[in-house]
């Protein structure tokens, strides 16, 4: 059954994009244990592989939100641009040099005028940015799939196997047969998928049944990718984390799960409006919370490490999520700043 109506408010894409953005934190917090296999205690690398396997769905669920809502409702091509392309790049700009300033304060990074413009061009600022990159290129291509949907869905559908066939299956094939496909194409590849399967799952009603069975679903392949990462990276005597891989089978079943039980149960509650609002902002600055919170500046130093993962990956996560959060409210508030965090 499809529904293609939208309220004004959707309680179940805010919390989709809460729990995105506090698995993006778990992901930027937990990494630093998964990637030191043999210099830390087994269990302390476990607790890494754990959390970090678990919110791998992270940016998957982001751009099944963004493609639902771009795609849910087309519109004239110029009010389109009018009202997306702006805000993308105010976002990138301002964001970009912050940390550009950031780093450069820091000592950790030096910029003229021109090497300052080729890092913003080419993406090269601060890692986590590649995200507003590719979500800039959806939203260019973005009004070609409006009007594909307004003329035929099915279209949707088949580009959605292209992708399937040519990103997670292709990579499979290649990582463990080592057969790389000599069928290339571009225009299926990359992270596109998910933006699509979230127009063509925001659209259809679920019933109760089939949301627990996704969540169940979610938990499975969890489980595999902890249990295949512990595995390959034993056999290995190094990290290997082809299971952690974004558009690998395993993160986009968790994805499919998590994206189907959230929308069912359409969880509503003033923190989920509250939290919602400030998702972009969390994501924007949370590197540099994690950064400051690292280095004490904010209180005591909280890392990963520190005191140990039992605490220190939890504690961590929760205060770089509520003082990114707050922060972002507070720039919510200001109306000349309000661009930079919305």
């Amino acid at each position: 059954m499809q529904s293609t109506s939208r309220p004004t408010y959707l309680p179940w894409v805010d919390a989709t994009r809460i729990l995105a953005i506090f698995f993006v934190i778990v992901v930027h917090v937990s990494y630093q244990l998964v990637f030191k296999w043999g210099e830390i205690p087994f269990d302390w690398w476990m607790v890494g592989n754990i959390v970090d396997g678990a919110s791998r769905t992270a940016v998957s669920l982001f751009f099944m939100i963004s493609g639902y809502l771009n795609l849910i409702h087309p519109m004239p091509w110029g009010e389109y641009f009018k009202r997306r392309i702006p805000r993308v790049l105010i976002l990138l700009v301002t964001w970009s040099l912050l940390h550009m300033t950031l780093l450069v304060y820091t000592g950790q990074r030096q910029y003229t005028f021109v090497t300052a413009f080729e890092a913003i061009l080419s993406g090269t600022v601060y890692d986590h940015l590649w995200f507003m990159y590719s979500l800039f290129g959806f939203y260019l291509i973005t009004p070609v799939f409006q009007k594909i949907v307004e003329l035929e869905q099915k279209l949707i559908w088949y580009f959605l196997g292209l992708w399937v066939f040519f990103e997670p299956f292709a990579a499979l094939i290649e990582r463990f047969a080592g057969l790389k496909f000599g069928v290339f194409l571009p225009q299926a590849t990359g992270y596109f998928g998910f933006y699509l399967l979230g127009y063509l799952l925001g659209i259809r009603e679920f019933t109760k049944k089939q949301s627990w069975l996704a969540f169940g679903t979610y938990i499975l392949a969890t489980l595999f990718i902890i249990l295949s990462t512990w595995a390959l990276t034993a056999s290995a005597g190094k990290t290997d984390t082809t299971f952690y891989y974004i558009n690998g089978f395993p993160v986009l079943i968790g994805a499919i799960g998590l994206f189907i039980f959230i929308k069912y149960f359409n969880f509503n509650h003033p923190l989920i409006r509250f939290f919602g609002a400030t998702t972009t902002g969390i994501f924007l600055m949370h590197y540099i919370i994690i950064d400051l919170v690292k280095r004490g500046i904010v209180g005591p130093k909280l890392t990963a490490f520190n005191p140990n993962p039992y605490i220190g990956v939890p504690l961590t996560v929760i205060v770089v999520f509520l003082l990114s959060a707050f922060i972002t409210w507070v720039l919510l508030k200001i109306p000349i700043l309000r661009r930079t965090v919305s």
